[in-house]
Parts: C-alpha cells; sequence; structure tokens
C-alpha cells in the first residue's frame, strides 16, 4: 500500500478554514484508525475485519478529497488526495481479485494501482518540499540530502529484499520486477519525507504528520516481505497501511506555515548540523551493509562499492555547498560592516563605546570629526568634554546617571562653547557593559545646535509682531502678568497704554498696503523711542498698538506722561516712501495692581481706548468701572437682540402725517419698538446702533419694509376715502449702503399690493455721508422703483445744499430741534423760514416734524409748510389706534385729526 503525500501551499486569496478544524479532523482520523485496530484484534472472522479495514479506508479518501477541496489547501495536496484514493482502490481491486475471483498468484492489477500511489505521493511530498522562502542553494542542498538518503536506503533494500527477489528463479519475470519496485518505492518515499522534513519551517506540523504515515505504510511493508503470504485484510499488518492512510487524509487538513520572508542566499540553519549528520551518517551505510554481509557470508559486492562512490560524491557536493554558503555569509557580514562604516562615516552623528573608566573602547574618529580634533587628541571622554567646551560637572552627573541607570537610555543635552561659538551636543547613552557584544557604554553624540537655534527663532516668532519685531498680544499679557505679580511683592502699579491710529485705513485704501506696512514699522521705531528701556511695547493687531509701564506709585501720572509723549511722537509727520504722511491717535488707560488680572487689566484700557475713540481724534482717556458697566450693558443688550425677531419681539406703531392747511392725515411715519422680556422696553435710540454693530438691521430692516408695506396696502383698500395714503419707513446708514436694500423693498411692495409712490424711505444727511457714492447708487436705484425719498433731520449735520445737489429727493423734513425754537408771540426763525423757501424752490414737499404747539403749527402754516407731524396731532399709535383715526376722519370729513396726549416717543431710525 501508499502512503499520501500531504497537502501543498495554501492557495492566494481564499478563505480560510477555522483553526480548530484540522485538529478536529485530526482527532477523527484518530478515533478511525482506533476503531480499525480493535476491530481487526477483536472481531470474529476475517470478513468482518477486511470489511471494518475497507470502510475506515473509504472514509480516509473521503477526508482526503475533502479536505483538498478547501479554500485554503495548498495545491499539492490533490496529490495526496489522489495517492490515498489510489491506495484504497488497489486496496478493494486486490479484494476483487482474490476473493470474489479466486485467483492466484504474486502479482495482481491491483499492484498497478499501489505502485501509481507511491510515485503520485512521492511528487506531492517533493513539492511540499519547495518552500517560497528557500533559495536555489538550499533547494540545491535539499536535493542532495535526498538523494544521499535514497543511495543509503536503496543499498540496504538491495541487501535486504532486491537483491534475493531479483534471483529467485522460482518467480516470473513480472512478478521479480513488481516486488522488486516496491522496497525501491520505500527507499524513494523515506528519501522525500527526509527532504520534507529537513525543509520544513517553524510551526508547520504537516511533514511530521506525512513522516508518521510513511513510516506506518513502510512497517507494513518491511513486514510483508517477511511474511509468505497474505490471503486478505484485518492482521495486525494491514494496520499500518489503515494508520497511514488516515494520516495522510489529515495532511491535507494540516493549515500551512506562514511563507518564510525570501532568503538572502545565505543557509539560514536547514543546512545545519542535523542535515550534515544525516549526510555523514550516510557515508557509513555501505561499509556497515559489508560488514554484515560478510558476517552472514555473503559479499556485498558491487553494490556497496558504487553506493560509496555516490555517497562520497554527494557528501563532498554538499560540503562544498557548506562552504560556499559560509564564504557567502563571511561576504555578507564584510558588507554589512563596511556599510555601516560608511553611514557612520558620512553621518552627522558620532557613535563610539567607551568603558566605566571613559576610556574609548571603539575608535574615537567619528567623535572627532564631530568635534573637529584629530582622532589622536582624544585618549578618554574628559578629553572631549575639556576641547569641547561643555560644563565637566554637568558631563560627571550626566554619566553617573547611566551608570546608575542599569542598561536604561539615557537622554540630554550638554552646551559648549568653543572658538568663541556656542553649541547644543544632544548626548544619547546606555550602558551595555553586561552584553557579551558589546561590554562597554554606548555613547551617542549629535550636533542639535541647528535645532536649538530653530527652537530659539521659532519661540521668538511666536511671541513677537513680524512686522515690527515689537511684542505681540501673547508676550504682552506674559509681561503686564508679571508687572502685576511684582506689584504684590514691592508695590507700585502696572499701567496698560493703549494706542490706536486715525486714519490708517485711509492710508491703506490710498497708498496701498506696503506704504501702510511702512507707516506701522515707522510708528513702532518712534514708540519704541519714547518710552522707557525696561517699559515694554506691543503691537496688539492692526493699527492698535500697547506699552507696559510700571510705576512706583498708587497714581496714573507717569501712564499719563507716557500717553501725552506718545502722541507727541506720533503728531510728528512720516516720510514713508517719499510721501508724508501724518497720523494721530486716540489713547487709553488703564492702571491696576496685583488684585487683577493681566487679561482684565488690558481689557479695561481697550474700553478707554473706545472712549477716546468717540472723544475724536487725540483723545486720551482714563479707565473708570462704568465704562466696564456700558460694555457689558452693550454686550448683553447683543446678546438679547440675537433672536428677538424670531422670537417676535418686535412691533411697529404709527404716527400720523398731516396737511396744515386742513389738518387732515395724509400718511403715516411707521416707528420700530422693541419690549424685551429681560429689558423691558428699549428705546431705538440704543438697539438700532447694536443691531447695525452686529449686523442684524438689515434682518430687522427687512420686516419692519414688509410689515409697514402690508399695514398700509390693508388700510388703502380699507378705507378708500383715505386717499392716497403714505406710508414712511427710516432706513439706516447700514441699510441704505447694502446690496439688498433695493431687493428687499421690491419683494414688500410686490407680496403686499402697495404701489411704490405709497412709500417713502427717509434717510438722514448722516447716512448720505458716509459712503456718498453707494448711497448716490442706492438712492438712484430707489428712485427706479418708483418710491419717494425723504431727507431727514435737514440742517442738522453737514453742508445741506451740497446734498441736495448731489441726492434727489421728494421731502424736505425740518428737524425738530429748529420747530422747538418756535415760541408763543414770535415770528418764525430765519432758519426754518429759509428751509421752507428752499423746498418750495426745488420744488420738494415741505414737511416739520415734532410740533407739540398750536402756534408752530399756525406759524407753519402761514410759512407755506405743507404738513407735520408731532404731539400736537397724535403721539404714535398701535395699528388699531392708528386705524381709528383713518375711521373718524372718514366719518367726519371735516373734523382734524384728535391729539391724543402722552409721554413723548424716541423716534426710531430704523
Amino acid at each position: 500500500m501508499s502512503p499520501t503525500p500531504r497537502a501543498a501551499d495554501r492557495t492566494v486569496g481564499s478563505s480560510p478554514t477555522p483553526p480548530g478544524r484540522p485538529r478536529a479532523v485530526l482527532g477523527a482520523a484518530g478515533a478511525l484508525a482506533a476503531v480499525g485496530l480493535l476491530g481487526q484484534a477483536l472481531l470474529p472472522g476475517t470478513v468482518a475485519r477486511t470489511s471494518t479495514y475497507l470502510a475506515v479506508v473509504a472514509l480516509a479518501v473521503a477526508l482526503a478529497v475533502a479536505g483538498s477541496r478547501r479554500g485554503d489547501a495548498r495545491p499539492a495536496t490533490r496529490l495526496v488526495a489522489l495517492g490515498v484514493a489510489l491506495s484504497a482502490a488497489g486496496d478493494l481491486v486486490w479484494q476483487l481479485h482474490h476473493s470474489l475471483a479466486g485467483a492466484t498468484g504474486v502479482t495482481c492489477p491491483a499492484d498497478v494501482l499501489w505502485l501509481a500511489s507511491y510515485g503520485v505521493l512521492a511528487a506531492g511530498l517533493w513539492r511540499l518540499a519547495h518552500g517560497e522562502g528557500t533559495s536555489r542553494a538550499q533547494q540545491l542542498a535539499g536535493w542532495i540530502d535526498a538523494v544521499v538518503v535514497l543511495v543509503a536506503a536503496l543499498l540496504v533494500a538491495w541487501q535486504l529484499s532486491i537483491s534475493a527477489t531479483v534471483q529467485d528463479g522460482s518467480l516470473s519475470v513480472l512478478d521479480r520486477v513488481v516486488q522488486a519496485l516496491y522496497p525501491a518505492a520505500d527507499a524513494a518515499l523515506i528519501a522525500v519525507v527526509v527532504r520534507l522534513v529537513a525543509t520544513r519551517r517553524r510551526g508547520d506540523r504537516t511533514p511530521l504528520v506525512a513522516a508518521v504515515a510513511c513510516a506506518c505504510w513502510l512497517y507494513s511493508d518491511v513486514v510483508l516481505l517477511l511474511q509468505s503470504g497474505n490471503d486478505g485484510f484485518g492482521s495486525w499488518t494491514d494496520s499500518g497501511w489503515l494508520l497511514g492512510s488516515l494520516l495522510l487524509a489529515a495532511v491535507t487538513w494540516v493549515r500551512p506555515a506562514v511563507p518564510a520572508p525570501a532568503a538572502t542566499g545565505v543557509d539560514d540553519g536547514r543546512s545545519g548540523l542535523g542535515r550534515l549528520a544525516v549526510c555523514l551518517a550516510a557515508l557509513v551505510v555501505p561499509p556497515s551493509v559489508d560488514v554484515v554481509s560478510h558476517l552472514g557470508g555473503r559479499s556485498a559486492g558491487l553494490a556497496a562499492f558504487v553506493s560509496t562512490v555516490l555517497l562520497a560524491v554527494l557528501v563532498f557536493a554538499r560540503a562544498a555547498l557548506l562552504l560556499r554558503s559560509e564564504a557567502r555569509a563571511r561576504a555578507l557580514v564584510r558588507s554589512r560592516e563596511q556599510y555601516a562604516a560608511k553611514l557612520a562615516a558620512w553621518s552627522a552623528d558620532a557613535v563610539v563605546v567607551v568603558d566605566r573608566e571613559r576610556r574609548f573602547l571603539s575608535d574615537p574618529a567619528p567623535l572627532a570629526a564631530l568635534l573637529g580634533v584629530e582622532p589622536s587628541a582624544l585618549v578618554t571622554v574628559h578629553d572631549a568634554v575639556r576641547i569641547a567646551g561643555a560644563d565637566p560637572g554637568r558631563a560627571d552627573a550626566f554619566f553617573q546617571q547611566v551608570l546608575a541607570a542599569g542598561g536604561t537610555v539615557v537622554d540630554g543635552e550638554l552646551v559648549t562653547r568653543r572658538r568663541g561659538e556656542d553649541r547644543w551636543l544632544g548626548i544619547r547613552m546606555v550602558d551595555l557593559t553586561d552584553d557579551g557584544d558589546v561590554r562597554g557604554i554606548v555613547l551617542h553624540v549629535t550636533d542639535v545646535t541647528s535645532r536649538r537655534s530653530a527652537e530659539r527663532m521659532l519661540v521668538h516668532t511666536s511671541l513677537h509682531d513680524g512686522l515690527t519685531g515689537l511684542a505681540n498680544r501673547t508676550l504682552f499679557t506674559d509681561r503686564v502678568g508679571q508687572a502685576l505679580l511684582r506689584t504684590v511683592r514691592g508695590g507700585g502699579t502696572a499701567a496698560v497704554v493703549t494706542v490706536d491710529l486715525d486714519g490708517f485705513k485711509a492710508v491703506n485704501d490710498t497708498l496701498g498696503h506696503d506704504v501702510g506696512d511702512q507707516l506701522l514699522f515707522e510708528v513702532a521705531g518712534r514708540l519704541r523711542a519714547a518710552v522707557r528701556a525696561d517699559d515694554t511695547v506691543a503691537r496688539l493687531g492692526g493699527d492698535e498698538f500697547a506699552v507696559l509701564v510700571e510705576q512706583p506709585g498708587d497714581g496714573e501720572a507717569q501712564a499719563v506722561t507716557t500717553a501725552e509723549r506718545l502722541l507727541e511722537v506720533l503728531t510728528r509727520p512720516i516720510q514713508v516712501d517719499g510721501t508724508s504722511v501724518t497720523v494721530t491717535a486716540a489713547v487709553g488707560i488703564a492702571v491696576g495692581r496685583g488684585d487683577v488680572t493681566a487679561g482684565s487689566l488690558i481689557a479695561d484700557a481697550d474700553l478707554a481706548l473706545q472712549a477716546a475713540r468717540s472723544d475724536g481724534r487725540g483723545g486720551v482717556r482714563r479707565y473708570d468701572p462704568g465704562m466696564r458697566a456700558a460694555a457689558e450693558a452693550a454686550r448683553e443688550l447683543e446678546q438679547e437682540l440675537r433672536g428677538a425677531l424670531e422670537r417676535g419681539e418686535f412691533r411697529l406703531v404709527y404716527q400720523p402725517v398731516v396737511t396744515l392747511a386742513d389738518r387732515r392725515v395724509t400718511g403715516f411715519e411707521a416707528l420700530l419698538r422693541w419690549a424685551s422680556p429681560r429689558l423691558g422696553p428699549v428705546g431705538p435710540d440704543r438697539f438700532v446702533p447694536a443691531a447695525e454693530a452686529a449686523g442684524l438691521i438689515g434682518e430687522i430692516g427687512a420686516w419692519v419694509l414688509r410689515e409697514a408695506c402690508t399695514t398700509a396696502a390693508a388700510w388703502r383698500r380699507a378705507h378708500p376715502r383715505a386717499g392716497d395714503l403714505t406710508i414712511a419707513v427710516n432706513v439706516s446708514a447700514a441699510q441704505l449702503t447694502s446690496a439688498g436694500l433695493v431687493d428687499q423693498i421690491a419683494v414688500a411692495l410686490a407680496e403686499s399690493g402697495l404701489p411704490a409712490g405709497a412709500l417713502v424711505l427717509e434717510v438722514t444727511e448722516t447716512a448720505l455721508v458716509r459712503d456718498p457714492e453707494h448711497a448716490a447708487a442706492s438712492l438712484t436705484a430707489l428712485r427706479a422703483l418708483g418710491v419717494r425719498l425723504a431727507l431727514d433731520d435737514f440742517g442738522t449735520g453737514y453742508s445741506s445744499l451740497a446734498h441736495l445737489r448731489q441726492f434727489t429727493v421728494d421731502v424736505l423734513k425740518i428737524d425738530r430741534s429748529f420747530v422747538s425754537t418756535m415760541a408763543e408771540g414770535e415770528v418764525m426763525p430765519a432758519i426754518v423760514r429759509g428751509t421752507i423757501d428752499l423746498g418750495r424752490t426745488l420744488g420738494l414737499e415741505v414737511l416739520a416734524e415734532g410740533v407739540e404747539h398750536d402756534h408752530q403749527a399756525r406759524l407753519l402754516a402761514e410759512g407755506r409748510c405743507d404738513s407735520a407731524q408731532g404731539y400736537l396731532f397724535a403721539r404714535p399709535l398701535e395699528r388699531p389706534d392708528a386705524e381709528a383715526v383713518l375711521l373718524e376722519q372718514a366719518a367726519c370729513p371735516g373734523a382734524a385729526v384728535p391729539s391724543p396726549r402722552g409721554p413723548r416717543p424716541v423716534r426710531s431710525p430704523a
């Protein structure tokens, strides 16, 4: 019978078999073997034992076929399964031939299948022996090992069996050939198994299982040779074939080991002493056979001589391979040593080995090259420390730390000074005195001067302004904190003086950013020159600077003096790129002690600076607690303002506009009101600027437009007798210059159905002069829609005549401040009369606001003013009350508008 070859390499990309399955298969194979052996020993009769044998062999074939068809099975397992199947087929044919057909003789058709199974198994085992991680030299060594074992095994088989079989004249030539092939096949299997076991990977159990399987078959073959015949299955001799078949089936289920890395061409231990011992032991076989044959009265003859010569040649070839492998290994070692030496020679690092007495055990040339001296100048580490100019005490402490670390790596740095130059050396040491390969302390030295310089530069960059070189906000805050700590220990105060340039944006816009950068650089130089050497000057961002002033007393004298000096040096013209530039500044001052933080003191100075900006150019303000309260109130107002529109907290009230001739209502002005649940009623003079600063005025203004237009359109439809009723809405400066104002008005008119001529947009002179070009473009687009425009607060600010020439409007509103000067019994003031005459001359409607007394209305009517609004006629009304005025006016066409009294409202610029 023939053993079955083991499974080959795993198929690439296949799904792995669960690791527990091969163990289960091996356990099943063991259980089947036990059943077969017990069946042969205990079952009565040859038929029962033969049936048990054939059943177990059939199961072995099934296991082998299933194992070879797994996803992760190696290709060689198919040969293993085929070998097991051929052996089982031979068993079946032999049984049919000798039992059912009653044939006799030595040779039968089953021998063809059995011998074929030997060849197939040998091929499978040979394929398993060729791993992916073996080089050509290793494969050749494996071939030689296998042939050595084959020659020795064939010699033994020749002396024990083959020679007698060939010379047996009682057998036919076919019988002698077939019977001689069995021991030869066993010898070939032995050689292949030796090759397989010798080249197996660590952790791979397949060669061991295959070796045991072949040993079982070899046992049965040898016993069969010693017996005179066999009439059927079931004897203990057949148990070897049975167990071998099961083990070979289990080979197909054993998972392969992970392939070894690519070979380097150097024998890695698989050609070690064990394999060399096998080759040398084979040389002993021919003389041993010769001695045994001589003691038995026979002669080994030519076979022993031929095998001796073959073995000698093979062993010589094997030894030559070992020598070549050793030569390659030595060459590889030399190459790696040269590679490491060249790397060390061209490396900026130095690695040396010293003993505990600090004497060099290795070549000090790398360290000498790093220090720029000859190697002969370095005998001990003390020489290197002295030449480098390092602190001997620190170096000694570092060395002692390494000795105490007990083999742990210790890192550190040493600052050196040689030839007037500071250098930093990175040191890395480890005590490997107890290491048999090193036997010393490894010292690794690296020049880290460039890295330390880069770190210092990075720290400087992170703490200083890149343009002016002044301290930035981070460093300035730290300096202020340190100054405040000093006031706790030594008394005195710390003052922060903040400076903000006036007109810097205009310089950037007109002369360019490059000139602006030069201006900032020159300003920084002047600020540094104007303060004491121990004062810190910083650029906080943009055109804002700050100075830290430490004062011995509790007052502000030194800080005020510094602020005045800063303003004085900044008023002098600055020459920038051939252009003379004059700048002014606003200054804020805050003084504190250790009971405040650096951040709060700088914030206080910023609050004072904001107050100084509001005072105009060249203003200086000192911080007082009221500024913080005002700032907190502003932040609270902005916080409450966000989301107020979505929460429905805004509403509109409507103040009637009446004609002075008959005092009938011709329109309304929509005024915005806000009642905050937390802050209560807030006047427009507070929340409108806050909404502009927070960027909310656009959204709020769009809502006002929609609401006012919708209300006016509804009134015009419900009260047609009211005539061409108009609605006036205030537009802020931020709305006037925004890109979406025209679209918002167009949408509001379209959605409400209000005619464009019924909408009056009121703009102030201040809004017009903030950005005249954008304002003029917006007014032109608005007039194209058909809406009317009113110039509010006329005469209170800038050159009104110039505005009337530049901006085309429809209505001229006389400010309440002029109307309030019209006292009882006096004539109309000249400025009011002049405004009315100007409006008449230009063909504009003139409207007076803030009319509170009847004599004011009478004088305005006599002066031919068209219309008016104010408390004399009506206060701002809620929507139902305003509509009630329209109803009352419609019911009594000749009646004047009622005059309700109440608190004076604050008008809304929104």
